[in-house]
């Protein structure tokens, strides 16, 4: 087989791993998925009964990676907003809506620099005082699904709080939970040719001798690469339930009371399909909660079940189906104190391995690290292909963003490049791997804007070129860019 017929080899067909093939077939790459259950989605999707009822959260946020990836390839996926007007939090005073914390809360709208090396409790306490520092901690479990957020990086804590809880706008919901993304995902893979083998374990000896991108749990990566790849996760209490509607109960309950130090995050909403539950007119009550390594699925679930009491009366009554289970490292990778997302296991594992999932080095909040990781996975074993394919010691250079425009700038008439850098330290990049440059047409001037983030700041290199015929304009679009909105 001729060096550049051979396959980009995926490893576990998860989200990471779906979007690793994605990107390598998009690029020309033949792909074969390896996936070792009888189905793709990973953790992403429930039992093979019922898939629809996914394991942990499928929060989407609009400026993170996983939207601007759907957008730049024009997925159509359907999401949901928060309804403001069904939101409780439950506290040791009852069941309210959040208004009076949300004042509690205002003094955390000031942007401050977070430590690294710093609990979140700590730096929170300090900076803005017991009360709200205490509060900021629990919601902290709502992003986290952590046991006790507080005792967490503060920078790796603040940058999610901010991102989510004081830009509550950009959360989003996907209708129908991750099931609906998996099979847009997988319809996406199979239309570009990638070839997908279900119950298909590979073992270490039977690795191929193929750049390789390893989309799964770290455990199972340990033992495929005979590595030691850890990094802390949470471990949660899950309870699903599937219960006749009742019009009074709201969509989404944070339990924040006092005997908890993270929160329990308790979802409803309807059935994603008529008898998808396998019962008529069902809803599904979803609810999470972070333990530590020491609670049991009984204690675990007997707490969940005393916030629903509290929080949708009457539920006992009206189970239809339920289902009890811990989770361990399900909901990604926490930072503790001292250490940031750089510091997890490398997308390059070397001799043409790469990581990708959501405990790896990459950045971003919840299933972002997977989307991130799962594209600069795909990219760097498309560059170990392409080094196979040319003889020994041939020199190999990244086409990036930047050096596509200053090539650009030297073959456009009218063309100038400038370069501009702008400080960000507040919150950490949401895409760092999506990078690219971003075409406008605009009064007979065409900008292409390259960007590129560092952890210190963000740098924009710009060219601007004027009077571009229409045939050198669409060239300049199809040039194999990698394309990304961006906006301060």
């Amino acid at each position: 087989m001729a060096t550049m017929d051979r396959p980009i080899h995926v490893v576990g067909g998860g989200i990471a791993g779906l979007v690793a093939a994605i990107t390598a077939a998009e690029a020309g790459a033949p792909v074969v998925l390896h996936e070792a259950s009888g189905r793709l989605g990973g953790r992403a999707v429930g039992s093979a009964e019922r898939p629809w009822v996914n394991l942990g959260p499928h929060v989407v946020f609009t400026d993170g990676a996983l939207a601007r990836w759907l957008r730049q390839r024009r997925i159509d996926i359907p999401m949901r907003g928060p309804l403001v007007r069904g939101l409780r939090l439950l506290d040791d005073r009852g069941t309210a809506f959040p208004i009076r914390h949300g004042l509690r809360l205002l003094p955390s709208i000031v942007r401050h620099d977070a430590p690294v090396d710093d609990t979140f409790r700590a730096w929170t306490e300090e900076t803005f005082g017991g009360s709200t520092a205490e509060l900021m901690c629990r919601l902290g479990g709502l992003i986290t699904y952590h046991h006790d957020p507080g005792s967490l990086s503060a920078r790796f804590m603040w940058e999610r709080y901010r991102r989510s809880i004081l830009s509550s706008d950009r959360v989003r919901w996907i209708a129908g939970g991750w099931l609906t993304l998996v099979d847009t995902l997988t319809e996406r893979a199979r239309t570009l040719g990638v070839r997908i083998e279900l119950d298909d374990r590979l073992t270490r000896q039977a690795l191929p001798d193929a750049p390789t991108v390893v989309a799964t749990k770290l455990a199972a990566a340990s033992r495929l690469l005979d590595r030691d790849l850890r990094w802390p996760g949470a471990r949660t209490a899950l309870l699903d339930v599937a219960t006749a509607p009742d019009r009074g109960w709201p969509s989404v309950v944070a339990d924040v009371r006092s005997d908890l130090a993270t929160c329990c995050m308790i979802e409803r909403e309807t059935a994603p399909d008529p008898g998808a539950l396998r019962e008529e007119h069902a809803e599904l009550i979803q609810a999470q909660l972070g333990v530590a390594a020491d609670v049991s699925v009984a204690e675990g679930v007997a707490r969940i079940e005393d916030g629903l009491d509290n929080g949708f009366p009457g539920w006992r009554e009206s189970v239809q189906w339920r289902r009890a289970q811990i989770l361990v490292d399900g909901v990604g990778a926490v930072d503790p104190p001292g250490t940031t997302w750089r510091d997890r296991p490398a997308v390059d594992q070397g001799d043409d391995v790469y990581l990708a999932g959501d405990a790896v080095a990459s950045p971003g909040l919840l299933s972002e690290v997977s989307v991130n990781s799962g594209v600069h996975a795909a990219r760097l074993a498309l560059d170990a292909r392409r080094r196979r394919a040319f003889a020994p010691g041939w020199p190999s250079v990244e086409l990036t963003p930047e050096r596509r425009l200053a090539v650009l700038a030297a073959v456009l008439p009218n063309a100038s490049v400038e370069t501009s850098t702008h400080v960000d330290r507040d919150v950490e990049p949401v895409d760092e791997t999506g990078l690219g440059y971003r075409l406008e047409h605009r009064a007979g001037l065409t900008r292409a804007t390259a960007v590129t983030a560092s952890d210190a700041d963000v740098r924009v290199m710009t060219l601007v070129a004027s009077g571009l015929p229409k045939p050198a304009r669409r060239l300049l679009e199809r040039l194999p860019g990698r394309l990304r909105p961006w906006r301060r």
